[in-house]
This record gives C-alpha cells, structure tokens and sequence, in this order.
C-alpha cells in the first residue's frame, strides 16, 4: 500500500488518534487530545517492553499498541468497546503489525480469554467507568505479578485531605455525560494500593494548577499519568472483606480486622511530587 492509496482510503474512517504513517501523511485524529497522550507515549518508551505481552485496554486506532509493538513488544493485544474500523482494515495491514484488536467491553474481559500480561495501559478509560474501582479490580486480574500498569485518566484538584470521588452525571462534568468518575489524588492512589498497586510514578499535565486547588470546594479537572507495579494477590482479611468472601462477623474478626488494618503498610508513592 502506498501513501497515494493511504490518502485515498483515509476519508473512509474517523479516528481519534494521530498517529504518523509517512513522512508527510498521518491519520486524522483530533489535536486537542494530543497533549495529554505524550505523556504516556513517554512513559511507554521509558519500560524495556522487549520479549514482553503488552494489553492496551480502550486502544481505539492503535497509538500505542503500535508503539508497544515498535519498542519491542512480543505480543500486543488491543481491547475497545468501540473497536476502529481504521486500526483494523487499514492500519494494522498497512504497519504488516501483528497488534490483535478486539470489541470487548473491559468489565467482561479475563485472563480466560487472552492470559496475563506483563504491561497494561489504560489510558484515557478510567473515568468513563460507572464502577471504576471494578475496573482496577478487573485489571489487576490480568496484570502478572510484578507486571506494570501504565494509567492515564482525568483527575480532579479538591478535598485533598481526602480519598475522594468525583461522580458527575448528565452535562454536570466537564467532559459530557459519558465521563463520570474522577478520584482525586489521593483517593486514586489509595485505591490503587488497596488493590495491590505499588505507584512507581505519577505526573500531572497542569502542575502548578494542584497546589492552587488542592483545597477548593470546586472541583478542578486536570490529566495524570502514572506507572504502577502489581505487589501481587492480597488475599487479606479486609480484601475478603471487599469481596465478599469473608465470615468475620460469625467468627468475630472485627476487632482482629481493624488492628491489622492499623498496621497495613501502604503500597502509595510519598505522594510529594505532583510532576516527574
């Protein structure tokens, strides 16, 4: 294929991604996202991703499973609910890549289907999700142990004193009404930590916007980006809890429960640097 057959066949698809395909030629995605996708494109290219099974939950045209593939990638598997056409019929042949792409919803996504993986990214997914803390759940259970998660979603500066949730609906939150779950930071890497999450980084598009807002009674929306380890299962009294597996109230585990918790070490970073 050609650049002249790319030009041909381009106004066929929409997609969301820039992504370069000659030295004069790119897909048609939208610009204003750019600036929140470079940072992932960095701490993508910061992981020694040779020899490694990469998934890219919400990959919509491909960026960076096509990326994870060019750093060396042994296998790379793309899920979207809302699978591109482009990616599929144009890109994938045009790149002779060997990305497989998938329509599949991330809640009925497991490791029956595609095994465990070294490298998760999860970008720009997070606060679409009506149960985001299921989400992590669920893709905690196709990370490997030791297995990293490169997460970028929208954030929101307030209460910062507090693990916090941000749950608009309808055209009350500043993206529209499928955008609906924003942590603000300290909720978001204590939930992380509490499902075995160890957050190795994290940076923020805007900075200098948190210290200004961190204690304002109006949230204020801003982008992350962090690169997390998997500590592994946690298979502890208060997880059993959670999930519904526990017989603490019969056995009287409470009293127990809470002088374990007290003494639960945290898998967060300092939390001191809002930027890398």
């Amino acid at each position: 294929m050609n650049e002249a057959d790319l030009r041909e066949r381009l106004p066929n698809y929409r997609f969301y991604h820039i992504i370069p395909l000659t030295k004069d030629l790119a897909t048609p995605g939208n610009p204003k996202h750019v600036p929140s996708q470079q940072p992932v494109l960095r701490a993508l290219q910061a992981l020694d991703l040779k020899g490694k099974r990469v998934l890219d939950l919400g990959c919509r045209d491909g960026l960076y499973s096509f990326t994870a593939e060019r750093q060396g990638a042994s296998e790379v598997v793309g899920i979207d609910n809302d699978l591109s056409d482009g990616a599929v019929e144009l890109l994938i042949p045009y790149f002779k890549s060997s990305v497989r792409m998938y329509e599949q919803n991330l809640y009925a996504v497991s490791p029956k289907d595609f095994g465990t993986f070294d490298v998760i990214l999860c970008a720009g997914l997070l606060y679409h999700l009506r149960y985001p803390v299921w989400g992590l759940k669920v893709i905690r259970e196709l990370c490997r142990p030791k297995g990293i998660l490169v997460l970028e979603t929208a954030i929101f500066y307030g209460m910062a004193k507090h693990a916090m949730l941000y749950c608009p609906i309808g055209n009350e939150g500043p993206y529209g009404p499928t955008n609906c779950s924003f942590f603000n930071r300290k909720g978001l890497l204590d939930t992380l930590a509490s499902l075995g999450w160890k957050t190795l980084s994290m940076s923020v598009l805007h900075p200098g916007e948190e210290a200004r807002h961190a204690n304002g009674s109006q949230p204020v929306i801003d982008r992350a980006v962090l690169v997390c380890e998997y500590a592994g299962a946690n298979d502890s009294p208060l997880t059993q809890y959670w999930d519904g597996t526990h017989d603490l109230i019969s056995k009287g585990g409470i009293e127990k429960l809470r002088g374990l918790c007290a003494g639960e070490p945290s898998n967060r970073t300092g939390e001191a640097s809002p930027s890398r």
